[in-house]
């Protein structure tokens, strides 16, 4: 009897050991290979600047209400019928089931921004939600937001960008979430009521995390520009600057760079990595 029952626990220990083994091999992503980390970091870079692709169409929409236009009017460069809520401090940006605005972007669904205080107050804190919404059938959700806005030494509008579960999935269901916080420069175009010759700088860190459990840290090494006099003519809105990807999971203790450029309108960006330079194109 002693016999069997050691025999009996030892057969429970291997196969809780083996249980054990199987669940940490489900919750972890396995070693991959080149292609999949240049998958993610650009998988990274596309979520960028979707991020900045949000912060100009609520520009657009506020210069617009600001212009006394909206309430349930279309605006051509948005495609979308943005409506004024006064007592809720909220505005609604609407492009229904689909339509196609800057950069021929196709999108559908809501953008809601929330104010802390009046709507049209430049030092108000701001949050933006979504509802149902897709760019080019890429889904978006999360909260964006811009706080402790105040004006630098230089004169300018400063605010710090939160970004919380800010999450983009593409067409082949993969997707990024990002979390953290940056700090975003108004350095050109304030105040002149034309949102698109606008000029951001941003700096700062954040952490994310793909599909597949590839967590990551984000941090801009190099002051990102983004300029969006170059979106009327197809580009890009970032034009320079450079981000360091690190502890990529599954990938070893390396830095990998995200490069937006030299300041030229462009629709590239380059990806280094520890095997090679290249560039992509943005598009959609």
């Amino acid at each position: 009897m002693k016999t069997l029952f050691i025999k009996g626990s030892i057969f429970m220990l291997i196969l809780m050991t083996s249980c054990f083994q199987s669940c940490q091999q489900e919750e972890k992503p396995t070693i991959a290979n080149d292609q999949e980390e240049e998958a993610v970091l650009e998988t990274i870079s596309t979520t960028d600047i979707e991020s900045d692709d949000i912060d100009e169409i609520t520009n657009l929409a506020e210069a617009d209400v600001m212009d006394g236009m909206s309430g349930g009017k279309k605006i051509h460069l948005l495609c979308a019928i943005v409506t004024r809520d006064e007592e809720n401090k909220t505005i609604t940006i609407d492009f229904g089931d689909g339509c196609k605005g800057p950069r021929g972007r196709t999108r559908r669904g809501k953008i809601i921004i929330a104010y802390s205080s009046e709507i049209g107050d430049n030092m108000a804190n701001r949050i933006i939600t979504f509802e149902n919404f897709y760019v080019n059938n890429k889904g978006i959700t999360g909260m964006i937001e811009l706080r402790d806005v105040s004006i630098n030494a230089n004169g300018n509008f400063v605010c710090t960008k939160r970004i919380t579960d800010l999450k983009i999935t593409f067409r082949n269901s993969e997707s990024i979430t990002f979390n953290g916080s940056r700090t975003r420069e108004w350095i050109a175009g304030a105040g002149d009521d034309d949102p698109q010759n606008n000029v951001f700088k941003i700096t700062g860190s954040l952490s994310g995390v793909s599909t597949k459990g590839r967590s990551f840290t984000h941090e801009i090494v190099e002051p990102v520009i983004v300029d969006w006099s170059c979106v009327a003519e197809g580009n890009l809105a970032r034009v320079s600057g450079r981000i360091r990807v690190t502890k990529l999971f599954g990938f070893g203790d390396r830095t990998r760079i995200i490069d937006y450029g030299d300041g030229a309108c462009d629709n590239e960006v380059t990806i280094i990595t520890i095997k090679r330079t290249y560039k992509i194109k943005v598009v959609g």
